[in-house]
């Protein structure tokens, strides 16, 4: 529907440029160009990454709980009651429920967790960059300016792309050359002229500085997955070994109940012969 909407507003700049003989000024911003520049919106997209990796984690968790219980009662069905049977498998139900429950309440498509704190992650920015481009579009006198993702562009020349100075006005606070300028400088300066190389220098140091906070960031990315890896596999062989002992442990009951069941077998059989012998006795 957006998608129409925008070529239908295309069609609009076209009948006026075709009746009025005025071309329409058009401009568009590249948000996710704009978001990828901003190290604060990387650091904070880099720690919900980690946020909804212990939510999975914890879903992988409950799903080899109930994994796990499933097999305990499948190992142990034919020494329980049915009223035992039927409270474990009402307790699995249970931890199934409550599983789908967190599921839905983290990453439900509609209402979840995941969508909503995604979605506010990039909404201070977005409404940022929705004011500036307000300013830009009165100060320059633009007709229309759109946002990349939301048009279907098949061509566009660099000079109609405002990320670049969208982005300058956000960054504007932390550049000490820029602080102070309005956005009518700023405007001037981006369009009318090329940048010293003073500037350039500047943008390599913070690139080369952004790759060093990359670089530790993936190191400990790394580290804090191996540590996780490394308690995922305690976890199974400690859950090994307590399945392990829980079924040498069925066998010794069942072992022991046989035998048990032998004796008192062997038992019966030896009081039966001894009462025919007295019978016998009885009968000389």
């Amino acid at each position: 529907m957006k998608k129409i909407q925008i070529l239908f507003l295309i069609f609009l700049c076209a009948v006026k440029v075709s009746y009025s003989q005025k071309p329409s000024k058009i401009g568009y911003v590249d948000m996710e160009y704009i978001l990828g520049q901003l190290e604060d919106y990387k650091v904070a997209s880099e720690q919900f990454a980690l946020q909804v990796a212990q939510w999975q984690q914890e879903i992988d968790k409950r799903t080899e709980k109930i994994a796990a219980e499933k097999a305990k009662l499948e190992a142990e069905r034919a020494l329980l009651t049915p009223e035992l049977i039927k409270d474990k498998e009402e307790e699995i139900a249970l931890l199934e429920r409550n599983l789908n429950a967190y599921k839905e309440q983290k990453f439900d498509p509609e209402k979840g967790e995941y969508i909503s704190q995604k979605f506010m992650l990039a909404k201070p920015i977005q409404d940022q960059v929705f004011n500036i481009v307000q300013e830009i579009g009165k100060m320059r006198k633009y007709d229309f300016i759109f946002e990349k993702s939301e048009a279907t562009m098949l061509y566009s020349t660099e000079q109609h792309n405002l990320s670049k100075v969208v982005l300058r006005a956000l960054k504007k606070k932390d550049n000490a050359e820029d602080r102070n300028k309005d956005m009518a400088e700023l405007l001037k300066e981006s369009y009318d002229f090329e940048f010293v190389e003073e500037r350039v220098k500047k943008r390599k140091e913070a690139e080369k500085a952004r790759e060093e906070r990359r670089v530790q960031y993936e190191q400990e990315r790394l580290r804090k997955t191996e540590e996780m890896k490394q308690q995922r596999e305690a976890l199974r062989l400690q859950k090994a070994k307590e399945q392990e002992e829980r079924q040498q442990k069925l066998k010794e009951e069942r072992e022991a109940q046989k035998a048990q069941r032998q004796k008192a077998q062997a038992e019966q059989a030896q009081k039966l012969q001894q009462e025919r012998e007295a019978k016998k006795q009885q009968g000389k």
